[in-house]
Parts: C-alpha cells; structure tokens; sequence
C-alpha cells in the first residue's frame, strides 16, 4: 500500500558512512563556468532511491518503497505488508541505520485494483474531486491521468494498464502527503510507523474516505428518469456546473440529489469500485502465520519496542514455519507446494534476493575495508555498530588481528 516516500537524518555521522560506502556513487553539482561544486550537496542513485547529502549533514532518501522492492522496475504488482516489512528491512540494510531514526516527510499511499474494464473508460466517469476539476496527463497518448492537488496533499487516479502497457485492466488510486500535518491523526512520524499495521489501516481507512471525495457519473438513458431526475442529472453531468456553485449547502444539496439519480438508474460503478479499492487495502495489510502481527512484537527482520523499531538480524522468528500444513514462501507467503521439498522461496527474484542481498553486501564491503587498511591490521581500526555485529554473528565473520578475506566466506 507504501509507495513514494521522502525520508530524512540529520547526523554528519550517518552522512560519512554513507559517503564511504561502495554501494554509492555520490556526485555533486558543478558550475559548468567555474568548475565549483554549487551548492556542496552529493546525489547518489540507488534502485530507484534518490540519497542527497547536504553540506548541513543532512541526508535526504526519497524514492518508491514499491519499486525499490521490485529492483527499481515497477509498481504495479501487489505491495504487501509481509513485502513492505522486508523492503524497509533491506533498506535499513543498505543505508545502514534502523527505521526509527528515519523520519517521515512525504508519503504516498494506494492501491492497484483489477476492473473488469479498461480504467481509462472509468476515468471517464469521474467528475470532480470536492467540486475541484481534475488536471490531467496522458501515457504516451493511450490512458491517462487525473490528479487534484490539495493543500497538504495529491489526489490521484490513473490508468497503470497502458502506463506500463499490462495486459491486465490494473487502476491506481493514490493520496500524496505533501505535509505530514495531513496524517496528524494517524501518528506517522518516522519509517518504524510504517510497520505498525494498526496505523496503516488507518492510512487505509484515509484512503477510502479520500475516495468518498470523487463525485462519479454514468452514461444513463434518461427516458425513464422524471423531469426533475432528468435536470438534476443533466446539470450534474456537465463539469462545469459543480464548478460554478460556491455555496457549500448548495453543493451538498445538489451532490445528494446527483448520486441518488446515480444509484436508481446506474450500475453502481461507483459503489464497486469503492468496495474493491477496501478489498485490496484489507487484503494488502492482512497480517498471517507467515509473518506475526507487530502486536506479538516480533515482525521478523525488526523488533518493536516503546522506543521504536530496531534491526534484528539473527531473528530466530525469521526460520519460524509456518503453522499451516501448506508450505508457503517465507518471504511473501505465495505457495509453494508446487516446488522442490527443500525450497523455502517462490520464483519471485526479488523475494530470493531479499535474504541474500544484505549477506552479500556486507561481505563485499568488510572485504572492500580489508583490502584498502594498509597502515594497521583490519581488526585493530575495525569497530562494528551494534547491528553489524549481529550481521557478523549470523555469518560467522571473525575479526581479529590476522583477519584476511578467507575469513569473510
């Protein structure tokens, strides 16, 4: 249900540790007529991730959560709260920090439903956001775009079938906060609310009620409408007229009358994709035997406590079965009855990638260090944070003054 986020950590330590790290390739702005560097802030890409450290010290990540789960690709897939946990747990990884130093600035929040047809002809029934027209944007001329751009957030639908020319009739409907006063009711503060599945359905129950805003028409034959049917429809077809009333008990007055025209003689497409849009929040954020709710305070990869999430890498809940007969994957929890007996993952890349991309990560970058400490031996300059050290309990490294690359295997 996570997509876009902007985070942020103001700490000149974390910014040099991310500096120094060989994931990053950091590159500052130049003036082309001096050859000075503009501004003294650094821009590295990563999966999708944009990571910019100011001269401040600040550090700013923004990127889709969705995509950089999906290797930078795409986001038109389902983004599960099991996925989510182990996204966020992979980025934690890579940035190398935990979730509850991270703090929330943007974040965009949705779902893709399948419609039984093409969502570029539901598009077409929207009329208005709040009595606000919509601006719209086309995909390379086949399907489009409508956003309203609030005070404190964005409100979009869009037809991600011809976005990324699917063969699925897949819509997105979406909320941007651009403030984050916009979600003061929710208490999304840092990346670790994120993993509270009790404040994302609340960004769920946002989301429906974000949708309540639209007011949607349909193509009827009025001849079984009466006269006042008949005009209350026509006017409340034509976009313009919401636009032109500037009295709210006006608006809601004629709205009401609208919609109940809408509901006796339509096919209640309004209705239905409502409930879809609930289905898939609902079905996005069940919690399973695959994965503990965060309640159980153990999500896996983190670990919840009164003073936020942290990073638990030698979680014995992460090798836990499944209590159900059926083996799924410990990742997603897709079955896999079909597979190998000795398989633990889908066929899903990305899912076998998310346990072995953090190992080998670590592994490059010690190896990296050993290689580039000429003046002492690696063991005496080598001091590990306390997740480190956890990460080299589980992959058995051993640092000592005869540390040579052998030892990382």
């Amino acid at each position: 249900m996570i997509d876009f986020v902007k985070v942020r950590i103001n700490d000149k330590g974390f910014a040099q540790r991310l500096l120094q790290n060989p994931d990053f390739d950091f590159m500052g702005k130049i003036n082309p007529d001096t050859g000075e560097q503009k501004d003294g802030s650094r821009t590295a890409e990563y999966r999708n991730l944009k990571i910019v450290l100011y001269a401040s010290g600040m550090v700013e990540v923004t990127g889709s959560l969705h995509k950089f789960a999906n290797e930078g690709a795409h986001n038109y897939d389902s983004f599960t709260y099991q996925r989510l946990v182990q996204t966020i747990g992979e980025m934690m990884v890579v940035l190398d920090t935990s979730p509850d130093r991270v703090s929330l600035h943007n974040v965009e929040f949705g779902v893709n439903i399948l419609l039984d047809t093409s969502p570029s002809r539901f598009l077409d029934t929207i009329l208005n956001y709040r009595f606000k027209l919509p601006e719209m944007r086309m995909f390379n001329g086949k399907g489009y775009l409508m956003q309203w751009v609030q005070q404190n957030y964005i409100v979009k639908v869009y037809d991600k079938k011809h976005q990324y020319r699917l063969d699925t009739n897949v819509l997105r409907f979406e909320v941007k906060t651009m403030a984050m006063v916009h979600l003061a009711g929710v208490g999304v503060q840092t990346l670790a609310d994120l993993l509270d599945v009790s404040k994302l359905r609340l960004l769920g129950v946002k989301l429906c009620e974000t949708y309540n805003g639209l007011i949607i028409g349909e193509k009827l034959d009025t001849v079984q409408m009466s006269q006042p049917e008949r005009r209350i429809y026509e006017q409340g077809m034509n976009p313009n007229f919401w636009r032109d009333l500037t009295d709210r008990k006006q608006r809601n007055y004629y709205r009401g009358q609208f919609e109940k025209v809408i509901k006796k003689y339509g096919a209640g497409i309004r209705e239905t994709v409502g409930r879809l849009i609930a289905e898939k929040v609902g079905e996005l954020l069940k919690t399973s035997d695959v994965l503990p709710d965060p309640q159980n305070k153990n999500i896996g990869h983190f670990t919840t406590s009164s003073k936020g999430v942290k990073r638990l890498i030698n979680s014995t809940a992460t090798n836990t079965p499944p209590t159900t007969s059926q083996r799924r994957c410990k990742v997603c929890g897709t079955p896999i009855e079909h597979r190998r007996k000795d398989a633990v993952f889908c066929e899903q890349k990305q899912c076998r990638n998310s346990e072995s991309n953090p190992r080998n990560n670590f592994k490059r970058r010690v190896n990296q260090s050993i290689d580039n400490t000429l003046l002492f031996e690696f063991g005496e300059v080598f001091r590990p944070t306390p997740q480190q050290r956890e990460m080299m309990v589980y992959l058995n490294i051993q640092v000592s003054r005869k540390t040579t690359k052998q030892n990382v295997r």
